[in-house]
């Protein structure tokens, strides 16, 4: 590996490691902009935000339920754009991931919780 090779790769991740730490710092006001954008485009199913500490993703997203193809490329787009305005105007893109859960109880209240913001 060229000398010039191996600096490019290390400046790339003390980049990836500079807009995590952007990120983490940023999680729970990204989390609320996110419910908004969600909410604005009636996509009524939560996401999980989670910055990884490894590998080349800046940020993971996750649902506990099963929105279709179609709500979850649009919540994908959605926090791409948040996500990316926060650290600086970068364009992100989403990768699909395989995903499991094991030994998992949900309640009722957890599939049917109103994601509207009203009280009660």
């Amino acid at each position: 590996m060229g000398t010039g090779h191996k600096q490019r790769e290390v400046a790339a991740q003390r980049k990836l490691y500079a807009q995590r730490q952007v990120i983490r710092l940023a999680l729970t006001e990204l989390a609320t902009e996110v419910e908004t954008a969600l909410r604005d485009a009636n996509l009524a199913f939560p996401v999980h935000l989670t910055v990884p500490s490894s590998g080349d993703s800046l940020a993971t997203m996750a649902c506990p339920l099963d929105p279709s193809d179609s709500e979850w490329s649009q919540a994908s787009a959605i926090v791409c754009r948040i996500v990316g305005k926060r650290i600086g105007g970068d364009r992100l893109r989403a990768r699909s991931l395989v995903c499991a859960v094991a030994n998992e109880t949900i309640a009722a209240a957890d599939v049917t919780a109103d994601f509207s913001g009203s009280a009660g």
